[in-house]
């Protein structure tokens, strides 16, 4: 029997504050794929993503992780998220402090971290080349070390899905280049990866495939910027509206 894809989702409409963000996207990654959703500013990428990790809520559609539902879903430790550097805002905390907070899916709130917590967070800090900066200010580091000890904190988790938001956003090209052989690795073993990406620049050796959306909707050409996306017709929805988040019935 063939295992559930790590992430499958299907017709997702969603709307904020009752514009409508996302029609009809359906997106999934499978074990050891690497897959890139790509599109301009305002395409709905982001929102995406954080509706894939249930932070936003969809109006329509279907989301699994690992073959089960998303509102049912509960083994988070089975994925990592690495959110843009710059949406995180610490003062004081060390390299070391903030991938350790990747094992808090596996420990009982309060609990001291054990050998093995110890462990996976010292193989997390060697695979991006960090062991060196374990001590020092996470706020003092470079673009690309920062985005680094974010990608650790989600592999201290020992995740076998890792969803990233824009990681070579504010990096320089030569930690592009050492990100995306990183991520190659992992997923030669096996890790399945989503990648928000402008464009494919160094990730282009490492994707097996890309999405592509445009006016919230999923396109078959790549796009630079929201503004050569031209708004679609209403589509149509299973629960008998023209468009479910507008909320129009036809």
């Amino acid at each position: 029997m063939t295992a559930p894809d790590p992430l499958h989702a299907e017709g997702l409409f969603v709307s904020l504050g009752g514009l409508p963000i996302l029609r009809d996207v359906s997106i999934s990654v499978s074990a050891g794929e690497a897959v890139a959703l790509l599109g301009g500013n305002g395409s709905g990428k982001s929102t995406l993503v954080r509706t894939l990790m249930g932070l936003v809520p969809h109006q329509e559609g279907s989301i699994s992780l690992f073959g089960e539902p998303l509102a049912t879903f509960r083994d988070w430790s089975r994925i990592g998220y690495v959110p843009q550097h710059s949406a995180v805002a610490v003062a004081n905390a060390t390299v070391r402090e903030i991938v350790s907070s990747g094992r808090l899916a596996h420990r009982r709130p309060f609990q001291w971290l054990r050998a093995v917590d110890h462990a996976a967070i010292d193989h997390a800090l060697d695979l991006v080349g960090l062991a060196g900066r374990a001590g020092w200010p996470f706020a003092a580091l470079s673009g690309g070390q920062k985005q680094r000890t974010l990608i650790a904190r989600a592999l201290a988790s020992q995740p076998e899905l890792l969803v990233m938001d824009e990681p070579l956003a504010g990096v320089d090209l030569h930690s592009q280049g050492g990100l995306a052989d990183l991520l190659g690795r992992l997923a030669d073993e096996g890790l399945a990866l989503l990648v928000v990406l402008h464009e494919l620049g160094p990730m282009a050796a490492v994707l097996h495939r890309a999405v592509t959306l445009c006016d919230g909707r999923v396109v078959d050409r790549e796009t630079t910027g929201a503004h050569e996306c031209q708004p679609g017709p209403p589509l149509p929805s299973l629960t008998g509206l023209a468009d479910p988040i507008s909320g129009v019935r036809s």
